[in-house]
């Protein structure tokens, strides 16, 4: 009896585990092929700085560090602009390089920042402090010509700590926020598990995402289908009964603010963050919303982050047409801040 029974629990787990790798089998030929968009190879290994082309034609380029500063000072070899526009990359650990350096190709000194991940930084994105601004507005006002107009430009979790900078630091005189949140949420060091940002060595009040839906997440890890975190971002919101607290007081910033999002971002709710701070901050706030874009304006809505498949939103047509119409807005406003 007992031997039948331990043979059937064994069937059972050796049924699971080929259930198990058949599923990622089939979900990674399936996902591999769908138009996950092409990334450089430091998407890889982010702090791995020999992955970063330092050699580019026209542009002097130099790895840059300080107490927590880390990233990369590019300035062209023909300045157009006045002022420098800081770059902050999202959860993946870049600087946001690709988009610094056609920046700087356009005439603008540039300065592509890391915020975690480096050794003279937390190794993780929990407790960012806030007051590596004020380390990076003394580097520019050392080290770049006519550092009159500073504009920070955030993706994402990029996105979230460059709006909340321009609501504490008054020198930040525009912000462009792709796929951004309007409110404070937790790091992503689930073994310390605390607020994305700090102040004066305290964490800042955070949303809670640990979710209802950790068995689904996992389920969908470890079958290796695309994992969407909107909802488990959007439940931390709607079920927060404190949330103002954790609300980016995005009224106190005397910064212009341009915003693009997508309708259907599946990581998390951007476009309604997108309208929440112009409800705040409405003077001086420019918002636009592609109604089939994602995340990320790029690919057909997978990527692969790392060997786990994240569902980010939007079609190929509907991104590619986001990145282009953004790519010329962003040009059109930053001529006009740095002219």
């Amino acid at each position: 009896m007992i031997i039948a029974v331990c043979l059937g629990i064994l069937f059972v787990i050796i049924l699971g585990v080929l259930f198990i790798f058949t599923m990622r089998s089939f979900h990674n030929f399936k996902y591999s092929s769908q138009g996950i968009p092409n990334t450089p190879d430091y998407y890889t290994n982010p702090s791995k700085l020999s992955l970063y082309k330092t050699d580019i034609a026209g542009l002097t380029i130099e790895h840059v560090t300080g107490d927590y500063l880390n990233g990369f000072r590019i300035i062209p070899d023909n300045i157009k602009y006045k002022g420098v526009i800081v770059t902050f990359g999202g959860s993946d650990g870049t600087p946001a390089y690709e988009q610094a350096i056609q920046l700087a190709q356009e005439g603008y000194q540039v300065l592509a920042l890391f915020f975690f991940g480096m050794p003279n930084q937390h190794p993780t994105l929990a407790e960012v402090p806030v007051e590596y601004y004020q380390e990076i507005e003394s580097y520019i006002s050392q080290h770049f010509s006519q550092p009159d107009k500073i504009t920070v430009i955030g993706t994402s979790k990029g996105a979230e700590y460059a709006l909340l900078l321009a609501s504490l630091y008054d020198s930040i005189d525009n912000v462009v926020l792709y796929a951004p949140s309007s409110h404070i949420y937790a790091g992503l060091d689930f073994r310390n598990y605390s607020s994305s940002w700090s102040q004066n060595g305290k964490a800042l009040p955070y949303l809670d995402v640990r979710s209802e839906n950790s068995l689904k997440l996992f389920y969908n890890f470890l079958i290796k289908t695309p994992i969407s975190y909107y909802h488990t971002y959007k439940q931390a919101l709607d079920k927060d009964k404190n949330s103002e607290d954790k609300r980016i007081k995005v009224e106190k910033t005397k910064a212009n603010i341009l915003i693009f999002a997508g309708e259907n971002d599946r990581m998390w709710p951007s476009a309604e963050s997108a309208r929440l701070i112009e409800k705040y901050q409405p003077n001086h706030t420019q918002v636009t919303i592609y109604k089939e874009a994602g995340h990320l304006f790029a690919g057909d809505g997978i990527v692969d982050s790392r060997g786990i498949y994240l569902s980010v939103g939007g079609n190929k047509a509907a991104n590619e047409t986001a990145k282009k119409d953004s790519d010329q807005r962003l040009k059109k406003q930053l001529s006009i801040w740095h002219s």
